[in-house]
């Protein structure tokens, strides 16, 4: 049985528990050195944590084969570690969030896995709702609803009308006083990182970009 904090312990036993505590703070940065070592990619669907995901997946590209919208791309040289692991660049296609998600169904490595979620208040979320690839970013200065030196706001909601979620994982918030158009809001918690807004946006650059999901 385990010993209370406040009970007396044998000089092995703290050394035993000193090199638990030094082993774990060591692996978890291993991980981050290797995960860090090559650029953040936008996963599919269902990815395992960065380290566990490349430590599973063979690159044997049955998940690129499986989208029917060939937005799963295969990692360059340039990657690292990564290379040859499948990844989206949701600027030139997003992913379209399959209602049977193929990608998972044919990863036999299980380095993709059907998605579950439990939110804070209980409810129990599967499948493509449940998908947490990344989270959408807005980025002001590039948004057509911000005004800047070179241009006066507008209204848009182009990324709210192409998200699988309206109004849930992205919305158009109320006009500030004194101004008459609103902005976008992702809501993080909501936002499966799909990147269908990213894809949307008609601003050159686009002002959408989507963060990588990082346990």
């Amino acid at each position: 049985m385990a010993k209370k904090l406040d009970e007396p312990q044998e000089r092995g036993d703290f050394f035993k528990s000193l090199g638990t505590l030094f082993a774990g703070f060591m692996a978890d940065r291993i991980g981050e050195a290797v995960t860090g070592l090559g650029p953040k990619l936008l996963r599919p669907p269902g990815a395992l944590e960065e380290l566990e995901f490349l430590t599973k997946c063979t690159r044997c590209d049955k998940c690129v084969r499986a989208c029917p919208e060939n937005a799963i791309l295969k990692a360059p040289p340039t990657a690292g570690l990564a290379m040859k692991t499948p990844y989206l660049d949701p600027r030139s296609v997003p992913c379209f969030l399959c209602t049977t998600l193929p990608c998972i169904a044919e990863c036999d490595d299980e380095a993709l896995v059907w998605p579950r979620l439990t939110l804070a208040d209980g409810t129990v979320l599967e499948g493509p709702k449940a998908v947490r690839m990344g989270t959408a970013r807005i980025k002001p200065s590039l948004c057509v609803t911000w005004s800047t030196d070179d241009r006066e706001a507008r209204a848009c909601q182009v990324c709210v009308d192409r998200c699988p979620y309206p109004d849930e994982a992205i919305r158009i918030t109320a006009p500030a006083e004194g101004r008459t158009v609103g902005h976008p809001e992702v809501v993080a918690e909501a936002c499966t990182g799909c990147g269908l807004c990213v894809f949307a946006c008609p601003a050159e650059p686009g002002a959408i970009a989507v963060e990588p999901r990082r346990d």
